[in-house]
């Protein structure tokens, strides 16, 4: 890949706070400069590690915040969150993620919508981008969105790692959403989700590498497979532009605008 390729990619979701990058984080941050991750949305799960995704985006200017509760941890949303969730969004430019429903997460569906529906409403309140993650429950995510957008305008919002079938696709992109796209696209095996992809607005699309979580197929081994890591996109690009038949130059080019509707409302001025 020539340099000025590199020089301007997105990663839409990643988790740079995780313990387990923490040992390498530095080398993580500057083998992503090396490769021209310009631009990544960095996640937090839980109020444990807003801090932390604050801090990070204070250090390196490729780092854009955001920070919420995961419905993995919705069951230990302590008392009084809302309000100090609130007053980090009104002091600091950063969106909420990952936050959404998962329908294996053993938290109660009630709590796990109730904390979801309650950053949902600040979210479109404040006008701020929303990371969203769904496992298993795409109908009633979509349900919970529409209802809200006959309320009020929705914030740019995307749902991370898609993998959801054709319809849902079609459905979200209709409400206005983005969908980002994980390493799920390198593994030949995945057919229906390529051929969403493909089917997907090319003006819809963003791409991530969920790090360290979701390792390329190509970088996969029989042993136990390295951390992911914001660098290793640029597999993914190759792989996503191929299969949309699209220079890999121009490709990259055009998720980086798809995502600069994210970035404006969140970048320092």
């Amino acid at each position: 890949m020539n340099d000025m390729v590199g020089r301007h990619c997105l990663d839409s979701h990643l988790h740079l706070q995780d313990p387990r990058l923490a040992a390498i984080r530095n080398d993580v941050l500057a083998r992503a400069a090396a490769a021209g991750v310009a631009r990544m949305f960095c996640n937090a799960t839980a109020e444990a590690d807003w801090a932390e995704v604050l801090g990070l985006a204070s250090i390196s200017a490729a780092v854009i915040p955001f920070v919420g509760i995961h419905p993995w941890h919705a069951g230990t949303a302590s008392a009084g969150w809302e309000k100090r969730l609130t007053m980090i969004l009104e002091t600091s430019r950063c969106g909420i993620g990952e936050i959404g429903l998962d329908r294996k997460c053993p938290v109660a569906m009630e709590r796990q919508e109730e904390i979801f529906s309650r950053q949902l409403q600040l979210a479109t309140r404040l006008k701020r981008p929303l990371s969203l993650h769904c496992l298993g429950c795409w109908g009633r995510l979509r349900e919970i969105l529409e209802h809200q957008a006959k309320i009020a305008a929705l914030p740019p919002t995307m749902i991370h790692s898609f993998s959801g079938s054709s319809e849902i696709m079609q459905r979200l992109v209709r409400l206005g959403c983005w969908l980002s796209f994980s390493a799920g696209l390198t593994d030949p095996k995945r057919e229906r989700l390529r051929r969403v992809f493909v089917a997907t607005p090319l003006h819809r699309i963003l791409l991530e590498t969920d790090a360290p979580d979701q390792l390329p197929f190509a970088l996969k081994t029989a042993a136990t497979p390295p951390l992911n890591e914001p660098a290793n996109i640029l597999a993914l690009y190759r792989e996503a532009a191929e299969l949309r038949q699209i220079d890999l130059e121009n490709f990259i080019h055009r998720i980086w605008n798809n995502g600069e509707i994210y970035a404006d409302s969140l970048l320092p001025r």
